[in-house]
Protein backbone atom coordinates (compact mmCIF):
# COMPACT_ATOMS: atom_id res chain seq x y z
CA UNK A 1 0.00 0.00 0.00
CA UNK A 2 1.56 2.96 -1.06
CA UNK A 3 0.36 6.73 -0.40
CA UNK A 4 1.80 10.40 -0.85
CA UNK A 5 1.81 12.80 1.70
CA UNK A 6 1.44 16.84 0.25
CA UNK A 7 2.94 19.48 2.74
CA UNK A 8 3.42 23.46 3.05
CA UNK A 9 6.93 23.82 1.73
CA UNK A 10 8.18 24.04 -1.86
CA UNK A 11 5.76 21.74 -4.31
CA UNK A 12 6.85 22.56 -8.29
CA UNK A 13 3.47 21.28 -10.02
CA UNK A 14 4.88 19.12 -12.98
CA UNK A 15 6.50 17.26 -10.89
CA UNK A 16 4.60 16.22 -8.07
CA UNK A 17 1.52 15.63 -11.26
CA UNK A 18 4.05 13.10 -12.82
CA UNK A 19 3.96 11.28 -9.36
CA UNK A 20 0.78 11.11 -8.78
CA UNK A 21 -0.39 9.96 -12.28
CA UNK A 22 2.39 7.19 -12.45
CA UNK A 23 2.50 6.03 -8.65
CA UNK A 24 -1.25 5.32 -8.28
CA UNK A 25 -1.34 5.80 -4.69
CA UNK A 26 -3.68 4.30 -2.40
CA UNK A 27 -3.99 7.54 -0.57
CA UNK A 28 -2.97 10.81 -1.13
CA UNK A 29 -2.69 13.42 2.11
CA UNK A 30 -3.26 17.10 1.75
CA UNK A 31 -1.59 19.11 4.59
CA UNK A 32 -2.35 22.84 5.15
CA UNK A 33 -0.67 24.96 2.80
CA UNK A 34 -0.32 22.07 0.63
CA UNK A 35 -3.64 22.24 0.01
CA UNK A 36 -3.34 25.12 -2.60
CA UNK A 37 -1.71 22.65 -5.03
CA UNK A 38 -4.73 20.76 -5.47
CA UNK A 39 -6.78 24.09 -5.52
CA UNK A 40 -4.91 25.02 -8.41
CA UNK A 41 -4.60 22.19 -10.23
CA UNK A 42 -8.61 20.92 -9.81
CA UNK A 43 -7.89 17.38 -7.48
CA UNK A 44 -9.29 16.26 -4.82
CA UNK A 45 -7.42 14.52 -2.10
CA UNK A 46 -8.67 11.61 0.21
CA UNK A 47 -7.31 13.90 3.17
CA UNK A 48 -7.11 16.98 4.11
CA UNK A 49 -5.19 17.87 7.65
CA UNK A 50 -3.75 20.92 9.89
CA UNK A 51 -4.30 23.72 11.64
CA UNK A 52 -5.00 25.77 8.58
CA UNK A 53 -2.92 28.71 9.73
CA UNK A 54 -1.17 28.72 6.64
CA UNK A 55 -3.42 27.84 3.22
CA UNK A 56 -5.37 30.61 1.70
CA UNK A 57 -9.20 30.79 2.18
CA UNK A 58 -10.76 30.40 -1.20
CA UNK A 59 -9.02 26.52 -1.20
CA UNK A 60 -9.81 25.67 2.22
CA UNK A 61 -13.30 26.50 2.33
CA UNK A 62 -13.89 25.21 -1.31
CA UNK A 63 -12.18 21.42 -0.04
CA UNK A 64 -14.66 22.02 3.34
CA UNK A 65 -17.48 22.41 1.40
CA UNK A 66 -16.75 19.18 -0.55
CA UNK A 67 -15.65 17.47 3.09
CA UNK A 68 -19.12 17.72 4.13
CA UNK A 69 -20.30 15.78 1.20
CA UNK A 70 -17.85 12.81 1.70
CA UNK A 71 -14.69 13.54 0.24
CA UNK A 72 -12.05 15.03 1.12
CA UNK A 73 -12.31 13.81 5.00
CA UNK A 74 -11.00 16.29 7.36
CA UNK A 75 -9.06 16.44 10.61
CA UNK A 76 -8.59 20.13 11.97
CA UNK A 77 -6.22 20.34 14.32
CA UNK A 78 -5.56 22.90 17.34
CA UNK A 79 -2.91 25.04 16.52
CA UNK A 80 -0.97 25.28 19.78
CA UNK A 81 0.01 21.49 19.87
CA UNK A 82 3.37 19.40 20.24
CA UNK A 83 3.42 18.34 16.92
CA UNK A 84 3.69 19.55 13.53
CA UNK A 85 0.57 19.43 10.83
CA UNK A 86 3.05 17.14 8.67
CA UNK A 87 3.96 14.69 11.64
CA UNK A 88 0.23 14.12 12.58
CA UNK A 89 -0.58 13.59 8.89
CA UNK A 90 1.88 10.69 8.29
CA UNK A 91 1.30 9.22 11.73
CA UNK A 92 -1.93 8.52 10.62
CA UNK A 93 -1.08 7.48 6.79
CA UNK A 94 1.04 4.70 9.02
CA UNK A 95 -1.79 4.11 11.48
CA UNK A 96 -3.73 3.33 8.25
CA UNK A 97 -0.91 0.64 7.35
CA UNK A 98 -0.03 2.61 4.38
CA UNK A 99 3.88 0.71 3.87
CA UNK A 100 4.97 3.22 1.70
CA UNK A 101 4.87 6.81 2.23
CA UNK A 102 6.11 9.59 -0.50
CA UNK A 103 6.44 12.90 0.79
CA UNK A 104 6.36 16.00 -1.08
CA UNK A 105 6.27 19.87 0.22
CA UNK A 106 9.00 18.59 2.84
CA UNK A 107 11.84 21.02 1.55
CA UNK A 108 12.02 24.79 1.01
CA UNK A 109 13.79 27.66 2.34
CA UNK A 110 12.46 26.88 6.01
CA UNK A 111 15.67 24.79 6.87
CA UNK A 112 13.80 23.86 10.77
CA UNK A 113 11.09 22.39 8.52
CA UNK A 114 13.87 20.11 6.33
CA UNK A 115 15.45 19.26 9.10
CA UNK A 116 12.20 18.27 11.29
CA UNK A 117 10.76 16.24 8.04
CA UNK A 118 13.98 15.02 7.81
CA UNK A 119 14.01 13.59 11.77
CA UNK A 120 9.89 12.41 10.62
CA UNK A 121 11.22 9.93 8.27
CA UNK A 122 12.75 7.82 11.42
CA UNK A 123 8.91 7.35 12.10
CA UNK A 124 9.00 4.63 8.96
CA UNK A 125 11.42 3.35 10.40
CA UNK A 126 9.85 2.41 13.63
CA UNK A 127 6.77 1.57 11.40
CA UNK A 128 8.03 -0.91 9.10
CA UNK A 129 7.50 1.14 6.23
CA UNK A 130 9.32 3.22 4.09
CA UNK A 131 9.41 7.07 3.88
CA UNK A 132 10.54 8.96 1.38
CA UNK A 133 11.07 12.95 0.87
CA UNK A 134 10.81 13.70 -2.52
CA UNK A 135 11.47 17.06 -4.41
CA UNK A 136 12.96 17.58 -8.38
CA UNK A 137 16.42 17.72 -6.67
CA UNK A 138 16.53 15.03 -4.39
CA UNK A 139 15.50 12.17 -2.89
CA UNK A 140 16.10 11.73 0.73
CA UNK A 141 15.34 8.66 3.03
CA UNK A 142 16.56 6.88 6.26
CA UNK A 143 18.10 3.51 5.56
CA UNK A 144 19.13 0.95 8.48
CA UNK A 145 19.95 -2.37 6.53
CA UNK A 146 21.75 -3.20 3.09
CA UNK A 147 20.56 -0.99 0.29
CA UNK A 148 21.52 -1.41 -3.38
CA UNK A 149 21.20 1.34 -6.04
CA UNK A 150 20.67 0.55 -9.43
CA UNK A 151 22.86 3.09 -11.61
CA UNK A 152 19.42 3.32 -13.82
CA UNK A 153 16.97 3.77 -11.19
CA UNK A 154 19.07 6.21 -9.43
CA UNK A 155 17.98 9.52 -8.64
CA UNK A 156 20.04 12.07 -9.42
CA UNK A 157 24.11 11.99 -10.24
CA UNK A 158 25.18 11.75 -6.58
CA UNK A 159 24.86 9.76 -3.58
CA UNK A 160 25.61 10.89 -0.52
CA UNK A 161 25.42 9.28 3.45
CA UNK A 162 25.50 10.94 6.53
CA UNK A 163 24.75 9.36 9.80
CA UNK A 164 21.61 9.80 11.50
CA UNK A 165 22.73 7.90 14.94
CA UNK A 166 26.03 9.22 16.41
CA UNK A 167 28.15 6.31 15.05
CA UNK A 168 27.65 4.22 11.96
CA UNK A 169 30.44 1.08 12.58
CA UNK A 170 31.62 -1.37 9.64
CA UNK A 171 30.39 1.22 6.82
CA UNK A 172 31.37 -0.49 3.17
CA UNK A 173 31.21 1.16 -0.01
CA UNK A 174 31.19 -1.16 -3.38
CA UNK A 175 30.19 0.15 -6.85
CA UNK A 176 31.27 3.61 -6.07
CA UNK A 177 33.37 5.98 -7.02
CA UNK A 178 34.90 6.62 -3.49
CA UNK A 179 34.33 3.19 -1.96
CA UNK A 180 35.28 2.17 1.77
CA UNK A 181 35.49 -0.95 3.56
CA UNK A 182 34.62 -1.52 7.13
CA UNK A 183 34.54 2.12 7.68
CA UNK A 184 33.15 4.16 10.90
CA UNK A 185 31.38 7.29 10.37
CA UNK A 186 30.48 9.31 13.10
CA UNK A 187 28.68 12.66 13.39
CA UNK A 188 31.21 15.79 13.75
CA UNK A 189 30.70 16.60 17.37
CA UNK A 190 32.08 13.75 18.49
CA UNK A 191 36.30 13.96 19.14
CA UNK A 192 36.78 10.48 16.97
CA UNK A 193 34.46 11.92 13.73
CA UNK A 194 36.28 10.46 11.13
CA UNK A 195 37.88 13.23 8.35
CA UNK A 196 36.10 11.15 5.30
CA UNK A 197 33.12 12.90 4.33
CA UNK A 198 30.04 10.69 2.85
CA UNK A 199 28.70 13.79 0.80
CA UNK A 200 28.95 13.45 -3.30
CA UNK A 201 29.88 10.36 -4.03
CA UNK A 202 28.93 8.67 -7.38
CA UNK A 203 27.55 5.47 -8.79
CA UNK A 204 30.46 3.57 -11.27
CA UNK A 205 28.84 0.37 -11.29
CA UNK A 206 25.97 -1.13 -12.70
CA UNK A 207 24.81 -1.76 -8.98
CA UNK A 208 25.98 -0.01 -6.17
CA UNK A 209 26.06 -1.53 -2.39
CA UNK A 210 25.61 0.01 1.00
CA UNK A 211 26.28 -2.30 4.00
CA UNK A 212 27.45 -1.50 7.40
CA UNK A 213 26.92 -3.20 10.81
CA UNK A 214 25.50 -1.04 13.26
CA UNK A 215 23.56 2.75 13.36
CA UNK A 216 21.28 4.28 10.54
CA UNK A 217 22.15 6.47 7.74
CA UNK A 218 20.59 9.57 6.05
CA UNK A 219 20.57 8.93 2.18
CA UNK A 220 20.45 11.49 -0.11
CA UNK A 221 20.38 11.06 -3.66
CA UNK A 222 20.87 14.49 -5.60
CA UNK A 223 20.86 16.03 -8.71
CA UNK A 224 21.88 19.83 -9.69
Amino acid sequence: MKAALVAGGRVEGPFLLEYLEREGYGAVAAVDHGLEFFYENHLIPDYVIGDFDSVQKPALEFFRKLGKEGKPKFTALNPVKDDTDTEHALGMLLDLGYKTVHMFGCTGSRLDHVLGNIQLLGYGLRAGAECVILDPHNRIRLISQETRISRREQFGTYVSLIPFTPQVTGLTLEGFAYPLKEHTMSCFYREDAAPISGISNEITAEQARISWKEGILVLVESRD
